[in-house]
């Protein structure tokens, strides 16, 4: 007991006392660093939840120069896809001793600048953002200093000091994509993207139009934005034309989700009336009649990836890798088949 008659806070010092081991080491272990065996960090926690031990944030902040704190700036949280890869980050940096903010810019720039200016102002060590604009995130989160900064899902390569991207092929898909449906007789193909602003839809859109043409095949682009119910009622109305492309290609599996539900409001069947093929093979997406055709990324795995480096970087370690992309696979279920005769 204290002088005051108050029960005092137990510190990492009487854990350590506890188990016969440095204060060093336990401070190793309950800030998930390497240095100290799986078998003590386990005894190290177990101790810690006896003795009600609470990490003081603020002495360890003073002490360190550091937060402790690792922000992620997030597109698009209805699509639950990216929840495995935010999955992997937290899980990786709690992992390591870090805590982590999570914000949503919504597709808003204003808003993604200010979820930066805001994180930045809080003092995280680092930030992962899923960009809305890549230069202005990257312009934005360097007026505060030279903080490590990673780009979650990035079109294309990004350079900078302690600036990384860890991506997917955006161009890998489309062309996988155009293969399998010109493989099974299509000659009439449509991209769907969810708008038309990111830089990696204008890539995708691009790159669909020249294979199509290469194939022999017409292309069509739709877009619609990302209400589910908004993309129904215009591939709906698209559908109910004569002349329609005979299989879609989404940018995501909600996007294809809307594209069964067009279907069935014109009395479309997949896939013998049209073929549909999504992204990101969310899990509901093999429960769909039928199964969907999609693409699958490891996204926990990206979300492991860009929470190593930069944490690596915030302890002062060098950059491993500026461009860490991740394949893409295509994954073929019963929503795809031979165009109608």
């Amino acid at each position: 007991m204290s002088k005051t008659g108050r029960r005092r806070s137990p510190t990492q010092a009487d854990i350590a006392q506890r188990l016969g081991v440095t204060a060093a080491a336990v401070g190793l272990a309950l800030n998930g660093r390497a240095g100290v065996s799986d078998e003590l960090r386990q005894k190290v926690g177990r101790v810690a939840d006896e003795l009600g031990y609470r990490p003081n944030y603020a002495a360890r902040t003073m002490r360190t120069d550091r937060s402790y704190m690792i922000g992620i700036v997030y597109r698009n949280l209805h699509n639950p896809a990216f929840l495995r890869l935010i999955e992997g980050f937290d899980e990786t940096c709690n992992a390591r001793g870090y805590t982590v903010m999570i914000g949503s810019s919504r597709f808003d720039r204003t808003r993604e600048v200010n979820l930066i200016e805001s994180f930045a102002g809080r003092g995280v060590d680092g930030l992962a953002v899923m960009a809305v604009d890549e230069e202005i995130a990257k312009n934005t989160w360097q007026r505060f200093g030279d903080k490590p900064l990673a780009f979650l899902a990035s079109p294309e390569k990004v350079s900078g000091p302690k600036t990384f991207a860890v991506r997917s092929n955006v161009i890998d898909p489309i062309e996988q994509a155009v293969e399998h449906l010109v493989g099974l007789g299509h000659r009439h193909i449509a991209l769907m993207t969810g708008t038309h602003e990111r830089p990696s839809g204008t890539l995708r859109e691009q790159t669909f139009i020249d294979l199509a043409r290469g194939h022999g095949v017409e292309p069509a682009l739709l877009s619609a934005g990302w209400d589910q119910a908004m993309v129904q009622r215009m591939v709906a109305v698209y559908l109910a034309q004569e002349g329609h492309a005979t299989a879609i290609i989404a940018n995501s599996d909600r996007l294809a989700m809307a594209v069964y539900l067009a279907a069935k409001d014109v009395g479309l069947r997949i896939p013998e009336d049209l073929s549909v093929i999504g992204h990101d093979d969310i899990d509901t997406a093999a429960l769909l009649a039928p199964p969907l055709t999609t693409f699958r990324a490891d996204l926990y795995q990206m979300g492991v990836s860009a929470a190593e480096q930069l944490i690596d970087l915030v302890e002062g370690g060098q950059l491993a890798q500026s461009d860490t992309v991740f394949p893409v696979n295509l994954i073929v279920r019963q929503s795809t088949a031979r165009p109608p005769a």
